[in-house]
């Protein structure tokens, strides 16, 4: 029988004080390591016959006739077995080390305009980082929104966290800075996306997220948050005399409370031929339609888009007079 064919099943072991009679045998490691809270046992498994008793002592007490013990505490863990087989009990023992496993404290924040933002799951002696984009320091410096993971090793431990950063717009992208309006146009309105928490004031003296446009020139909006602090971002409203022109919205908030949730085309023209199709960032079509009176409500598929700034294509024939005009413009997604 080779008694040396001994398979220890896990990372941990303590030490006992067994007769001077017992032989030393190696029947586990000198050390193992475990990270605090896994569910693991130390199993002495061998060609030992049924009658073989193994007895343990540990930091937690005394085992008797049993082949494996969990581990909770760190120590000497001592094994002593005793079969028919030998004319003596053989002993053996193994340091057991116990890791406390990372805490991790990344929490799910927001990227202000223009401001860098630093990823900081904590720091302890000996820890190890491995994050999504591959980097190893602690404090990962991010310049764009999106969702990061960090794995952290401390000794036999492991712990992994994931941070959703958002992009914290302090007011309404606007393409070049500046929005045209026809004079006849019944509603010029200009609007800002209003982040929970912050505060809003703009040159006319409002606080809302939307003002009126009533005259040219240009418009700032003041946003302050306790997150990101004071912002300002100006529009250039340009007002001119349209024949038979189109308003098209630069933005709308698909968020089922009643108030502009759907983005379409107004015009007091009739058409014989009609086309839009609205595109996201990536050129993908989100929506199309040949029908004036169809509306967009923010969805691709019956699920929600997100957040985001949109491309519109509109084609049109005046019914009269046979004028083809082409209309690209982009629309702001607020939800």
């Amino acid at each position: 029988m080779n008694f040396k064919k001994v398979y220890i099943l896990i990372s941990t072991v303590l030490l006992p004080c067994f007769k001077t009679s017992a032989q030393k045998y190696n029947l586990l490691p000198d050390t193992v390591g475990y990270c605090e809270g896994d569910n693991r046992n130390i199993e002495i498994v061998s060609h030992f016959d049924k009658t073989a008793s193994v007895n343990w002592v540990t930091p937690m007490g005394k085992y008797a006739n049993t082949r494996k013990v969990k581990p909770v505490k760190e120590g000497k863990y001592y094994a002593h077995v005793t079969t028919a087989q030998l004319p003596h009990p053989l002993f053996d023992s193994v340091y057991v080390r116990v890791y406390k496993r990372p805490e991790l404290r990344l929490r799910d924040t927001v990227l202000c305009k223009g401001s860098p933002l630093l990823l900081d799951p904590g720091h302890q002696p000996g820890w190890r980082y491995q994050w999504s984009n591959g980097q190893t320091v602690q404090k990962l410096k991010i310049n764009h929104p999106g969702r990061y993971w960090v794995k952290v090793t401390s000794g036999a431990c492991a712990a992994y966290d994931t941070v959703t950063v958002k992009a914290y717009e302090s007011a309404l992208n606007v393409t070049g800075g500046e929005v045209i309006f026809c004079l006849n146009d019944a509603v010029k309105t200009i609007g800002i996306r209003a982040n929970p928490g912050t505060s809003i004031i703009w040159n006319t003296g409002s606080t809302t997220p939307s003002v009126s446009a009533t005259r040219e020139g240009i418009y700032w909006v003041k946003s302050e948050s306790q997150l990101c602090g004071v912002h300002t971002d100006t529009i250039r409203v340009k007002l001119k005399a349209c024949e038979c022109e189109m308003f098209i919205p630069n933005s709308f908030t698909p968020n089922d409370d009643g108030r502009n949730d759907y983005f379409f085309a107004v015009s007091q023209c009739e058409y014989s031929y009609y086309s839009i199709t609205i595109n996201d960032r990536w050129g993908d079509t989100v929506f199309s339609s040949n029908n004036f009176n169809s509306k967009w409500d923010g969805r691709y598929k019956g699920n929600l888009v997100p957040e985001d700034i949109y491309t519109y294509h509109i084609e049109s024939i005046e019914k009269n007079s046979d004028k083809r005009q082409v209309r690209n413009g982009h629309i702001s997604l607020f939800r």
